[in-house]
């Protein structure tokens, strides 16, 4: 027995003093140092980012807390003030973009010149028909006082003629009231004003086609006038020429111009239809907080 733990003495010893037993244990303590250094540096860096990134989101929180701290000093009227003042330089941005505003507004301003010279020339065309009916009325009134004693019967249809002359003459300024109304309305030419402005002239058409249908009727009446006295034809056949010419001539440049301011109509409003899509207004509703725009009209 002793023999035998004798012999494994001998044989751990012989072990021990190995010198590759010794190269291997060697590169073991090596390796086991530097994984643990390893494992040390890898700690200490994610013991520093854990450092920085706390310190980070604290920076933050206190930055958001400052600025919620001076919103609620600044206080609800100086935010809608800021929110309102950022509407408005919204609405400018929009409103740069309308550079012919300018341009669209003298535009404007030249249809009501042009429609206003088209009226213009229409009532001109009325006074010189009322002029010729107020000298026929005045001839008849001649008439009357020179054939007192002539044919009754014959007077008492000059009679008639002079009143509806005097009717025809009260027609032609109740239109000639009209188209000054009218003259008025255009000053505001617009959308709105259109339905008026064409029901206007469709009234002054009526009371002209009455008018031109009066001059016929005295003139057919007149004519038969002259079968019947010579001395009283004498006296009124420049009454039958003023007539024709009214008939001829005056009525006829009345109704063309009647009907020309009637489609002219129709063109100004396709035109003001166009330069209004093109024009933008705004307001700002600072009890909604709600930025609107919406076409422009006048």
């Amino acid at each position: 027995m002793k023999d035998f733990m004798t012999k494994i003495s001998d044989y751990l010893n012989e072990r021990r003093n190995d010198p590759e037993r010794r190269e291997n244990q060697l590169s073991i303590v090596i390796i086991g140092a530097v994984a643990v250094v390893v494992i040390i540096l890898l700690l200490l860096l994610f013991w520093t980012y854990t450092v920085k990134e706390r310190e980070r989101k604290q920076k933050e929180a206190a930055k958001e807390a400052l600025l919620e701290a001076e919103m609620q000093m600044k206080g609800p009227v100086e935010e809608e003030e800021l929110v309102a003042k950022t509407h408005e330089e919204k609405a400018e941005e929009y409103m740069s973009r309308n550079d012919g505003r300018e341009q669209e507004l003298k535009e404007l301003a030249l249809l009501r010149e042009e429609y206003s010279g088209s009226i213009d020339f229409l009532r001109e065309k009325v006074e010189e028909l009322l002029k010729s009916m107020t000298q026929v009325e005045n001839n008849l009134s001649e008439t009357i006082v020179k054939y007192q004693e002539g044919d009754q019967s014959i007077l008492e249809q000059v009679k008639e003629l002079h009143g509806e002359v005097t009717n025809i003459i009260q027609n032609l300024k109740e239109t000639q009231t009209k188209l000054y109304d009218l003259t008025d309305i255009v000053q505001v030419l617009d959308q709105k004003t259109i339905p008026q402005i064409q029901q206007q002239i469709l009234d002054i058409q009526q009371n002209m086609n009455k008018v031109h249908a009066d001059i016929s009727n005295l003139y057919t009446k007149i004519a038969a006038l002259e079968q019947e006295d010579a001395k009283l034809w004498a006296g009124i056949s420049e009454v039958e020429k003023t007539l024709k010419t009214a008939i001829d001539q005056n009525m006829t440049e009345v109704n063309n111009q009647l009907d020309v301011l009637l489609n002219q109509l129709g063109n100004v409003e396709n035109r003001l239809q166009g330069l209004i899509s093109k024009t933008l207004k705004y307001h700002y509703d600072a009890e909604n907080n709600t930025l609107y725009l919406e076409p422009y009209s006048e």
